[in-house]
């Protein structure tokens, strides 16, 4: 069913009301009414109207009146108004009317064809601007949605980007890029800041007699456990291969010592078959790992720390591995 189109007709006596409504009853119109100037005012804030027909000669308020303050208003401004009245046979106000922003006036009597004529053209006008509207806020939901689809998938590219894709830690561009952004903040700030660097013990040996899914397997393990105990604030990353490092930003080197034992301790228990991680690989593993300490120097840049990194994890692996060695 066609929606009815809302029309509003303003005029001080009711027999000219009824008029124009016996008029134009069978056009598929919402006929709303209004006595007088305040009235039209107040209804022309409740409704979306097509089409205003306003008697000019009102008591308290006149039709010019009235049709000045809908045009001021930026609400109702584009509501197109027909001044309807026996007032308006003199050029002066005629042109005073237009001036208010009316589009027409019909002089009463008025032709009820004439009118019906009138109201037409601003009824199907309406009716192309609803289409319109309909179509642009459909349009905007559409651009709305795919630009929400459009981010989702920029936001996953961009954390595919930065993620090592086996283990779901950051990667080693991601990683130099954090690190990077860390020691600034921990310059800026004065505040310490360790990083650990590890290497999977003898995991060559894993591959070659269990095979790679058995390796990757192990890997992930390490990868969620580094999740597990380390903070928010902390970035872990798989620096290649079988080595991984972490950023500590506010801790010293002790205390990035004992986490890095803590994690020794945490994997070397996954040996043990009466450990969950028997269930995850077929055969138990002989499962330690090697830990290299250091805390950010004055002046230190992001190679020197890294190299300074790998000498103290070097050094846990040329004194026997799974241990923590601080640099």
């Amino acid at each position: 069913m066609t929606e009815k189109v809302p029309i509003l007709i303003v005029d001080d006596l009711p027999q000219n009301i009824l008029a124009l409504e016996a008029v134009i009853a069978d056009m598929g119109f919402d006929i709303i009414t209004a006595k007088s100037g305040n009235d039209a005012l107040r209804q022309s804030l409740k409704h979306d109207f097509a089409l205003i027909l306003l008697d000019v000669q009102m008591p308290g308020m006149n039709g010019f009146e009235v049709a000045r303050l809908i045009r001021s208003n930026p609400k109702t401004s584009h509501f197109p108004v027909i001044f309807v009245t026996a007032g308006m046979k003199e050029l002066l106000d005629q042109i005073e009317g237009y001036e208010t922003g009316a589009v027409d006036y019909l002089i009463k009597p008025f032709e009820p064809v004439i009118l019906r004529s009138k109201v037409r053209v601003f009824q199907e006008l309406y009716q192309q601007r609803k289409v319109i509207e309909a179509f642009y806020s459909h349009l905007e939901q559409v651009v709305d949605e795919r630009t929400a689809e459009l981010k989702e998938a920029n936001e996953t590219i961009s954390r595919l980007a930065a993620t090592d894709e086996l283990t779901n830690l950051s990667n080693r561009r991601s990683f130099n890029d954090c690190l990077a952004a860390a020691l600034s903040a921990a310059r800026r700030h004065e505040y310490p800041l360790s990083l650990i660097m590890i290497d999977l013990d003898h995991f060559k040996v894993v591959n070659d007699t269990f095979g790679h899914s058995e390796g990757d397997k192990v890997l992930k393990l390490f990868a969620d456990l580094l999740r597990e105990m380390i903070r928010t604030e902390d970035v872990a990353a798989r620096w290649g291969g079988e080595e991984f490092i972490i950023i500590l930003p506010h801790t010293a080197c002790e205390a990035a010592a004992a986490l890095a034992e803590r994690i020794r301790v945490a994997f070397g228990q996954h040996s043990n078959p009466e450990q969950h991680y028997k269930c995850i690989i077929a055969t138990p593993i002989s499962l330690s790992a090697s830990f290299g300490v250091v805390q950010l120097q004055e002046g230190e840049d992001l190679d020197a720390l890294i190299k300074r990194a790998d000498g103290a994890l070097y050094c846990a692996k040329d004194s026997g591995r799974n241990q923590v060695v601080i640099g």
